[in-house]
């Protein structure tokens, strides 16, 4: 489509994730292949600059062959370690039977999503910490298999001693903030919501969001990032262009996303804003979806492993559905009428917004949840503002932390409004466990729904005209 020929870097982004996947269920000696194969390519695309579209298709076949060179292999490979060094990387995070705790591994440079046996001693477990681990198969590490000691932390990178340091400085933030007292389920919610600290959710609160359609603000994403930005943006009195201020902010968004662990999510966000940035001190106009294929790329690129991350998943098919399709949706409605209707422009931005993004994630939510949630739209035009409060509330906090109370009180009215969503008929639809085929198709329709959509407000413009 026509669309796309402003976003060249969309098709070359779908290549590499497509040689990605495919990479990944071929066997690693295989791999010394593919660099003769992308050589041999690059010498075709080189070769044929007189045949546009030959040139074009060993492009393309180019990403392809790069993404199986990067695709990683040993995923889902079991393992068994017996006693080396290791860091405590996460606070122990309550699960049924179990801790969950994320470990770093100097000697391999790995992070490893651990469980403990509950008992006192691992309940104090603290990020920093220096153990000595035997890691099982499936994970689990026994009562008597861990032991405090070692130098672990001294032999991780400059990098990974940083991100645990602001970590720590996580933790005493949550620290200060479960002192001040207050409901527990709020205190849960604000953590979660502000630091990215989900531990302390219970199962119970868990389910309320994923039913009411609200999850998406439990796990800091894009949402939560463009709120800072925005909050931030206001205190430089609206300069953009100063390269000062723009530098600030650019700087204040990474420190957050460092802070609150750097998850996939945030990282895209982080570096799209970071690229805005950047066009906004050239006063140049940007593609976001050239922006968002770009961001895509790079991070698969440092990191293939991340294209298996549910949050990536999710968080690049919300910003797509919703660069593809809130477009679209503007053109059905006449923009001189919303500028003169605000609360009109805020609702209906709000609904192509949240729509748009459903779209885009529905089919993976399905794959990975199960579940549909059918009043989303609702639950978005209550959550939305409520975590902009929230957000802006916790900055006020930090400055004056007997502000707390009433912030607290804010996200125990957002819980109870959303326990009252749950029980609203038909609140969401379960047992939706969709196969990957079964997923693609969904997503074929989606396009297809794109396509039928652009055709008619073409037409519409035509007939306008």
């Amino acid at each position: 489509m026509a669309y796309f020929e402003h976003a060249p870097l969309l098709p070359l982004t779908c290549c590499l994730i497509a040689g990605i996947a495919v990479g990944s269920h071929l066997l690693p000696t295989a791999t010394w292949l593919w660099p003769l194969v992308l050589l041999a390519m690059v010498v075709a695309a080189w070769a044929s600059d007189r045949w546009p579209l030959v040139q074009s298709i060993a492009i393309h076949v180019c990403f392809v062959v790069v993404g199986m060179t990067v695709a990683p292999h040993d995923k889902e490979q079991p393992f068994d370690r017996p006693g080396q060094e290791a860091v405590v990387a996460s606070l122990p995070a309550e699960r049924p039977k179990t801790l969950m705790v994320e470990l770093l591994l100097p000697q391999t440079g790995e992070q490893r999503r651990c469980y403990f046996w509950k008992d006192e001693a691992a309940r104090t477990l603290t990020i920093g910490d220096n153990l000595i681990v035997s890691i099982h198969d499936e994970r689990f590490v026994w009562s008597g298999d861990w032991q405090r000691g070692g130098d672990g932390f001294n032999q991780l990178s400059r990098w990974q001693r940083v991100r645990l340091k602001a970590l720590q400085w996580r933790g005493q933030l949550l620290a200060s903030l479960r002192q001040q007292g207050g409901d527990e389920a709020a205190l849960a919610v604000l953590a979660a919501m502000t630091l990215g600290d989900k531990s302390g959710l219970s199962a119970e609160i868990r389910e309320t969001y994923s039913i009411s359609g609200a999850s998406h603000v439990l796990a800091l994403s894009g949402l939560h990032l463009s709120i800072i930005y925005l909050l931030l943006t206001l205190l430089t009195l609206g300069h953009r262009r100063f390269w000062l201020g723009q530098v600030l902010l650019v700087v204040a968004i990474w420190a957050f996303a460092l802070l609150t662990g750097l998850s996939n999510s945030l990282v895209r966000a982080a570096t799209m804003l970071t690229i805005y940035s950047l066009f906004a001190l050239g006063g140049r106009r940007h593609a976001p979806l050239g922006v968002l294929s770009f961001t895509a790329m790079l991070m698969l690129l440092i990191d293939a492993n991340a294209l298996f991350d549910v949050g990536f998943q999710l968080s690049f098919m919300a910003m797509l559905g919703i660069l593809l399709f809130v477009p679209l949706f503007n053109r059905f409605v006449s923009q001189q009428w919303l500028l003169r209707h605000r609360l009109a422009k805020w609702l209906y931005g709000l609904a192509c917004v949240s729509v748009a993004a459903q779209l885009g994630t529905a089919p993976l939510v399905a794959y990975y949840f199960g579940r549909f949630s059918t009043w989303f739209l609702l639950t978005n035009f209550l959550v939305i503002p409520a975590a902009t409060i929230i957000l802006a509330g916790a900055i006020v906090v930090l400055v004056m932390p007997a502000a707390s109370t009433a912030l607290l009180w804010v996200v125990g009215m957002l819980n109870s409004t959303l326990q009252g969503i749950t029980k609203m008929p038909l609140a969401s639809i379960e047992g939706l466990h969709p196969t990957q085929l079964q997923v693609a198709l969904l997503y074929v329709a989606v396009g297809i729904l794109y396509a039928l959509l652009r055709k008619i407000s073409c037409i519409a413009k035509s007939v306008q005209a």
